[in-house]
């Protein structure tokens, strides 16, 4: 009996599982490019996408993370934009971030929406240009106001969880022709 309640419940769920809002930083408007290397003093945009929401969405909570103190190596100029002025929020990405949207955003089609924007910039090179910065995380996490990763879906503004993703910048790359295949597979952990 176990066996069948817990087969059941792993029906019920994997659905869900497999169709889970995500969060992620882009470096580019069109989602898809997570990693990026730009020179030291150069801005550059960072574009926040939830993706695979399935509801119209009225509100995001989350907190964008980095390694030590932000201003450090990675510092946010300007002010967050958001998509045709249309968000009423409240703190920043770097210290808890609520916004909320009317109206809702489609979450359905195309299938992510652009949830806000702003420039930065490194103060270090990459080490692929010579610096000590590598593989340096932007990860999207929990507000710290209420500990969750969460969106809301109209019409009754009942709460979704997120899945936060983790994006690169001055990502650690091998050239394959550079190192063995076994030095390659000694990197996976």
């Amino acid at each position: 009996m176990k066996r069948v309640l817990l087969s059941l419940a792993v029906a019920l769920l994997l659905p869900s599982m497999l169709t889970a809002a995500t969060m992620g930083a882009y470096f580019s408007y069109t989602p898809g490019q997570m990693t990026s290397s730009p020179p030291p003093f150069v801005a550059f945009d960072v574009y926040l996408f939830i993706h695979n929401a399935e509801a119209y969405v009225t509100a995001v909570e989350y907190k964008l993370e980095t390694p030590g103190d932000p201003t450090h190596v990675f510092f946010a100029i300007g002010t967050v934009e958001y998509p045709d002025n249309k968000a009423v929020n409240l703190g920043d990405p770097f210290s808890g971030h609520s916004i909320s949207y009317w109206p809702p955003l489609n979450g359905y089609v195309p299938g992510y929406n652009l949830l806000c924007s702003f420039p930065a910039f490194l103060t270090e090179p990459c080490w692929n240009d010579g610096g000590l910065v590598s593989d340096y995380m932007l990860v999207i996490g929990p507000h710290p106001g209420s500990g969750e990763l969460r969106g809301t879906y109209s019409p009754d503004n009942d709460f979704f969880p997120i899945i936060g993703l983790t994006s690169l910048l001055c990502p650690s790359e091998i050239a394959t022709e550079d190192a063995s295949w076994g030095a390659i597979k000694s990197l996976i952990k």
